[in-house]
């Protein structure tokens, strides 16, 4: 019997097949919202929703192999992929258009994923060589190692980008719920610190760092088993990895260079149609309300193995850290608000 059971070919390749519809989601909510209909939209932004849910859920399920052959591995990885639908696919819109669109988005997408789906279901079905027990142990011996000097590293940086620029952004973008005037205020003020001549290149740098350290720290624990808590630890990372590139080439590349454009609240909330009446623009909605509610729950995970490395009991470490991802969903969702139009005061 072999010691590591696999999950069927098409659930392993169900993440890759499910968001090669991804896009067609977001259309059908545009299209349904313009026809005045009240129950498509929303199921329309849940299907969407549910291509990062599928991926975690099949990851989840592929982290309890304890020794994953290549095509496992391979199909773990592809559906941290298909979590991080969201960023790559605004990326990808971005970086189409900055090229004068030379194909469509939605094709590009179809390619895209329809390669990676084949690729997924090519890796799994190849029959794996059994190794002698030998060969086994020498494998799981010679399996990469994590540098505690890296964890360390990626965590120290995460606080200092949490300081020097995270709690101020999201507390401007919070501030859109009240008013759109209250936004513009409180970003000039703050820009004053992170925009600062010395310290935006820092974050730069920081935020850089985070996505090779992460990118590394992936690579090792995708080869391991993973609990629910490693999974949604190691699925939120993979999402940060696409949103911090494709953010950073947005206001860096696109608007600052390319268009020449202000990064401002019209920017973020794509004025004048705004997020939810333009057909391209829909896609900044799962793209943001899962940038905030993944980039504070990653803090809130990295967080609880800081505890449990120092004696805090699990079941309390689990319960604070559960509280704090349903904190960061709440957050999440206030930021979105505003940034769709409700508004608590007068502009």
């Amino acid at each position: 019997m072999p010691a590591n059971p696999a999950p069927g070919a098409r659930i392993a390749a169900a993440p890759a097949v499910f968001t090669l519809f991804y896009p067609f989601f977001l259309k059908g909510f545009h299209w349904s919202v313009e026809a005045g209909s009240t129950l498509m939209p929303a199921l329309m932004l849940a299907l969407a929703f549910a291509v990062p849910a599928l991926g975690l859920a099949v990851a989840l399920k592929l982290g309890r192999i304890a020794q994953p052959d290549a095509g496992q591995l391979w199909a773990k990885r592809l559906a941290l992929l298909a979590v991080a639908a969201p960023p790559v696919y605004v990326a990808m819109g971005v970086l189409l258009y900055m090229a004068k669109d030379p194909i469509a988005d939605t094709t590009a997408w179809l390619i895209l994923w329809g390669a990676l789906a084949i690729s997924g279901l090519l890796a799994l079905r190849r029959t794996p060589v059994l190794a002698s027990p030998a060969a086994a142990a020498r494998q799981a011996s010679g399996a990469p190692s994590l540098s505690p000097a890296l964890r360390v590293a990626h965590g120290v940086s995460a606080v200092a980008i949490l300081l020097l620029f995270l709690a101020m952004h999201l507390s401007n973008h919070l501030a859109g719920l009240l008013s759109e005037a209250a936004h513009r205020h409180l970003m000039d003020v703050f820009r004053l610190v992170y925009r600062a001549h010395v310290v935006e290149p820092l974050i730069v740098l920081l935020f850089l760092f985070q996505v090779v350290s992460g990118l590394a720290l992936l690579r090792v624990h995708t080869r391991r088993p993973a609990d629910f808590f490693r999974t949604l630890q190691i699925g939120t990372g993979a999402y940060l990895v696409f949103f911090i590139l494709g953010h950073m080439n947005s206001v860096f590349i696109y608007a600052r260079s390319f268009a020449n454009i202000k990064t401002d609240w019209d920017f973020a909330t794509g004025a004048p149609t705004g997020l939810i009446h333009d057909a391209w623009n829909i896609r900044l909605v799962p793209h943001y309300y899962l940038g905030v509610l993944f980039v504070l729950a990653h803090l809130a995970l990295g967080a609880r193995i800081v505890a449990l490395n120092h004696g805090v009991q699990r079941e309390r470490a689990d319960a604070w850290t559960k509280a704090g991802i349903v904190l960061a969903a709440l957050i999440a969702l206030l930021i979105m608000l505003g940034m769709s139009g409700l508004h608590f005061a007068a502009a």
